[in-house]
């Protein structure tokens, strides 16, 4: 995370490529003034905080939804934690992955998204430590949903936007300014070869959704509808444990709360599932190189 400093709220940011891509989109006359302090923000290595770059998503919406694609693309190719996503080979995988890189964008929002067949994914954009999201945040994160799922898929998808209890293209929704939107579906026209996700990353899945709770290996292979032994094994082919895997996924979560957010890092440790701060910290150490307090003061990560 960069460095917080003067001017900059450090409560709740967005990541720093992401506000880029917003920016590059709306070009040299970005917005006025929220364009051109997204832009000193950058240059001087502080965060985005998420209000402000709210409006400037709010401002590229007003340019359509090819110019919330345009962004979409920009993201997608230029931020390395999304490299991994893009090598997903259907979206079985993908799906049960990003959950896990999401937080790192956008710590106040969340999203739930549901295959509920092999042809239409559903999402609803819910928020995570504080407001709704806007209308144009939610149709940013649904572009981002329409571009990244199409490689996986095989194919692009329609877009279907849930917005003020009524179902339009995105393009629909734009134009008659919609005041909420809760969410979206994207349909394929056939079958999209969705296969079961690998064992490690549907466990990592289940444990970013809850990652406080006390698992133990047989209830999350219940979860996954195998025997406990199973699940063993099939982790320990990938290399790992359930113990190892539960503490990364524990790891990343306080990693992005301490980097995205200003909540104390007892609070971070309790959400997280840590027994207390110094066990946080102690975790935090050997894993990150440094305690939390120093990465989020530095942007250590």
């Amino acid at each position: 995370m960069p460095r917080t400093g003067a001017g900059a709220d450090p409560a709740r940011s967005v990541r720093p490529t992401m506000a880029r891509a917003v920016l590059r989109t709306l070009g040299p006359h970005h917005a006025g003034d929220p364009g051109r302090r997204v832009e000193r923000l950058l240059g001087d290595g502080l965060p985005v905080p998420e209000r402000l770059h709210a409006r400037l998503v709010a401002a590229l919406a007003a340019r359509g939804w090819p110019a919330l694609r345009t962004a979409a693309d920009r993201l997608l190719a230029a931020d390395p934690l999304l490299a991994d996503l893009a090598r997903c080979g259907d979206l079985s995988q993908l799906l049960a992955r990003v959950g896990l890189v999401e937080p790192w964008f956008h710590a106040g929002h969340r999203t739930l998204r549901v295959l509920t067949d092999d042809r239409t994914l559903t999402v609803r954009h819910l928020p995570s430590l504080g407001r709704d999201p806007g209308p144009a945040e939610s149709l940013l994160v649904c572009a981002l949903d329409a571009v990244g799922t199409a490689a996986a898929a095989g194919r692009t998808a329609r877009v279907e936007v849930i917005a003020d209890g009524a179902a339009g293209r995105p393009e629909e929704v734009l134009r008659t300014g919609a005041s909420r939107v809760a969410g979206w579906r994207l349909h394929w026209s056939d079958g999209s070869a969705a296969t079961a996700p690998r064992p490690l990353d549907a466990v990592r899945a289940h444990f970013a959704r809850d990652p406080a709770r006390p698992w133990r290996l047989p209830a999350t292979a219940a979860l996954l509808g195998v025997a406990p032994r199973t699940l063993q094994r099939a982790l320990a082919a990938a290399g790992t444990s359930h113990q190892a895997q539960l503490l990364a996924v524990r790891l990343d979560v306080a990693g992005h709360l301490t980097a995205r957010t200003s909540l104390p890092l007892a609070d971070i440790a309790a959400t997280a599932g840590f027994t207390d701060h110094a066990h946080l910290t102690r975790r935090f150490r050997t894993h990150y190189g440094c305690p939390p307090s120093e990465f989020r003061r530095t942007g250590h990560h």
